[in-house]
């Protein structure tokens, strides 16, 4: 009987204890949001269009101007035009701890079809030293302004703009989508709303939600050696943060009110598990919910072998083989 008691005591208390440190987080997870919202209610957009195709890419020449004395000579923003304003423009941004040269093919496919392609680089990306703490330096606010300037630029370069993302530009993509009504379709490829399973252990993705809450502290995590020597050699978890500020913002925004561009289209791939799918189909959710009026939505599967940069031909040359025609089809599509 005294046993019996025993293991009966132990038993509650070792509920009671489970039950508050599964209080305790969810406490501690609750305060996080509530932080990540607060910090995001200033990310608003704010645009500003070319009125012509001159102004554009003035706008454009600018920008490498500002990007000659630090930037990697082969990793600049990049414009592709073809000396007028075209049917069609397209606006891409590149992955996280990547450069415009990620899209760099896939543009030049478009540009000999007709396109003007812009690519620009992101805030911190592509500096010469190739350091992770010039990574540590971004804030949110400076995605918004890069998504926000991209379209702007691109307005003067193409009767319709279409802007497509990969990753980290997936979630510059979406914050387009939810702000820019000038253009007309958004292409999200394998976007970052959120760190899939693979992106590190669960007590590292929770890192990123602090210092996402907690911006002035700073660590890098991750550690990958890229295959182009336009990218960074690693990641910077404090990056990834402020990238998640967007994507709070993003769905806070998807909340309140329908996305300005009604053409949205979906790329990922069952083979892709450094991103989460779950936050990516709760944001397609809440738009189609608010009535998005055209979606279309792509798998890859995993016998495909579509990794989760399924854009840069150094990755992976066989897979953008693949993935190409998909997207410029997409794109194509009535």
């Amino acid at each position: 009987m005294k046993f019996a008691r025993w293991i009966s005591a132990a038993a509650i208390r070792l509920t009671m204890l489970v039950g508050c440190i599964f209080g305790l987080g969810i406490i501690v997870i609750g305060v996080l949001c509530l932080l990540l919202i607060a910090g995001s209610t200033a990310l608003t957009s704010r645009s500003n269009p070319s009125s012509s195709y001159d102004e554009a890419v003035k706008r454009f020449n600018g920008i490498q101007v500002g990007e000659r004395q630090l930037v990697s000579p082969i990793a600049g923003s990049i414009l592709l035009t073809h000396g007028h304003k075209t049917p069609k423009a397209i606006l891409f941004f590149h992955g996280y701890s990547s450069s415009p040269r990620q899209f760099r093919a896939l543009g030049e496919k478009l540009f000999q079809t007709g396109y003007n392609v812009i690519i620009p680089r992101l805030p911190c990306h592509g500096i010469a030293d190739r350091k992770l703490t010039n990574l540590s330096k971004i804030q949110a606010e400076e995605l918004r302004d890069c998504a926000d300037q991209g379209v702007d630029i691109a307005v003067g370069l193409g009767e319709k703009v279409y802007v497509g993302g990969l990753s980290a530009g997936g979630v510059m993509a979406a914050w387009v989508a939810g702000h820019h009504k000038e253009v007309s379709r958004v292409l999200l490829i394998a976007p970052c709303f959120a760190l899939g399973r693979k992106a590190g252990n669960f007590s590292k993705r929770l890192g990123v939600a602090i210092l996402a809450a907690l911006p002035d502290i700073s660590g890098d995590f991750y550690a990958e050696n890229p295959a182009a020597d336009y990218a960074y050699p690693g990641f910077s978890a404090k990056a990834l943060a402020q990238l998640l500020r967007l994507s709070v913002a993003t769905f806070a925004d998807a909340i309140e009110r329908p996305a300005a561009v009604q053409d949205i289209c979906l790329v990922t791939s069952k083979n892709d598990h450094s991103v989460s799918d779950f936050a990516t189909w709760l944001l397609m959710g809440l738009w189609r919910f608010r009535g998005l009026q055209k979606f279309v939505s792509i798998d890859f599967a995993r016998e495909a072998n579509i990794g989760h940069d399924m854009i840069d031909p150094v990755d992976g040359e066989k897979e953008t083989c693949v993935v190409y025609p998909v997207l410029i089809g997409l794109l194509e599509a009535q």
